[in-house]
């Protein structure tokens, strides 16, 4: 099984900006030191859920202070970015990184970030899919030309040409089986799910992914990811006092995706939305998400391999605003702890039941 750690870079209090990125930095050489496999990097504007509206250019400058784990965006929002300048980046940025980059791609889903980046929220699966075309292209041949909807390029050679052929990893952020069907057809592995999924939510992505599988003609073993919020401490008791910060990330991340939540002057006011109760709870989320002792968090993992076929477990351990001392000892004892029951794990994804079966 391959693990990695997944940057939001939140701050609830608005800690200066200098502080988040240190911690950014802090977080991924200590992964790198632990033997994670991945560091990942989301994308998002204008608002204290996250601090990071450039995954590409984070990735650069981690890549200076790590030697060994390899990076990965969850995701670069296409609809929001000019692909032909995008693909230059990730071109560019496989060389800096040295072969250690794989790219994740999305359609965005937050109408706070769309308008005032002046783009239609309603076509942003359109413009992903011409987006994608246009990246894979440019990155795959040289010279290639484009004629779309949104976009029209003449015969152009991007420079740097990708260190990794015909370009680095490709995954794709999506919620519907034929999106994820697609994907697969491509060679493109696929994201199913945030970090604010509950375990039900987990289970029926990982029906519909094997329904996509089915769909795409492809043949198992395929990649499938499990994204959770993670903090591995000594005592219960310490872990349930960091379930706040894991309420703040539900109630910010549900306001953006319904575009309810008030932000003022960036900060995301999660003080004055309506707490849902079968969303919101704390008690639920200590049995959803894998916050506990090293063995209680063990059985967690346990549990989701039993549920699903996963084969790479993304971990947020920084959420909300848990101090960063306390997110790098969580880190060190789930590395030191928890991953080496996993390790040697590879499911048999085959023999999971079908979707509708017993």
């Amino acid at each position: 099984m391959k693990f990695g750690i997944f940057m939001l870079m939140q701050s609830p209090d608005m800690l200066s900006s200098s502080q988040v990125y240190a911690n950014a930095i802090e977080q991924a050489k200590l992964a790198d030191e632990l033997g994670f496999d991945y560091v990942v990097a989301a994308e998002h504007h204008f608002s204290s859920y996250g601090f990071l509206p450039n995954p590409l250019l984070l990735i650069s400058t981690l890549a200076q202070h790590t030697e060994k784990v390899r990076f990965s965006t969850a995701v670069v929002v296409l609809p929001l970015r000019n692909p032909i300048h995008t693909a230059e980046e990730i071109a560019m940025l496989d060389h800096l990184t040295n072969g250690r980059l794989e790219v994740g791609f999305g359609t965005g889903y937050q109408e706070y970030e769309f308008q005032r980046f002046q783009r239609p929220l309603g076509e942003n699966r359109e413009m992903f899919e011409e987006s994608l075309d246009v990246i894979t292209n440019a990155l795959a041949y040289a010279p290639f030309s484009h004629e779309g909807r949104y976009y029209q390029i003449p015969e152009t050679t991007i420079l740097p040409r990708p260190l990794q052929e015909p370009h680095p990893p490709f995954w794709r952020a999506t919620s519907s089986v034929e999106s994820m069907a697609s994907a697969l057809k491509r060679g493109m592995n696929v994201i199913t799910g945030g970090t604010a999924g509950s375990t039900e939510r987990v289970i029926e992505s990982w029906r519909m992914f094997q329904q996509a599988v089915d769909l795409s003609g492809k043949t198992w073993p395929q990649e499938f990811i499990v994204q959770r919020g993670v903090y591995v401490t000594d005592s219960e008791e310490d872990a349930k006092a960091q379930l706040p910060h894991a309420v703040w990330h539900t109630r910010s991340a549900r306001g953006l995706r319904t575009n309810t939540l008030r932000v003022d002057a960036g900060k995301a006011r999660t003080d004055l939305t309506a707490a849902l109760p079968g969303e919101d709870d704390p008690d639920m989320l200590y049995q959803d998400w894998l916050f506990g002792t090293p063995d209680v968090v063990a059985e967690k993992v346990q549990r989701l391999t039993e549920i699903t076929g996963m084969t790479y477990l993304n971990c947020s351990f920084s959420l909300g605003q848990i101090p960063q001392e306390k997110v790098l000892r969580s880190m060190e004892m789930f590395a030191t702890h928890v991953m080496p029951k996993f390790r040697d794990y590879q499911p048999e994804q085959a023999k999971y039941p079908a979707p509708g079966t017993a």
